[in-house]
């Protein structure tokens, strides 16, 4: 895959930053679905910056 990113002309530094952001991303999206369930609960939710350290 990354192979075939290079060929179409990127770069090693915006490969990497496109994995960076997908894992946030993702890391966001569960933590939100955790805060739905939390929520349910009635507990206070976390925020991106709580959790990111």
């Amino acid at each position: 895959m990354y192979n075939a990113l290079e060929e179409i002309g990127y770069t090693q530094n915006q490969i990497d930053e496109m994995d960076i952001v997908y894992h946030l991303k993702r890391l966001a999206r569960r933590k939100s679905q955790e805060n739905k369930t939390k929520a349910k609960n009635n507990e206070e939710p976390m925020y991106i910056d709580q959790f990111l350290g």
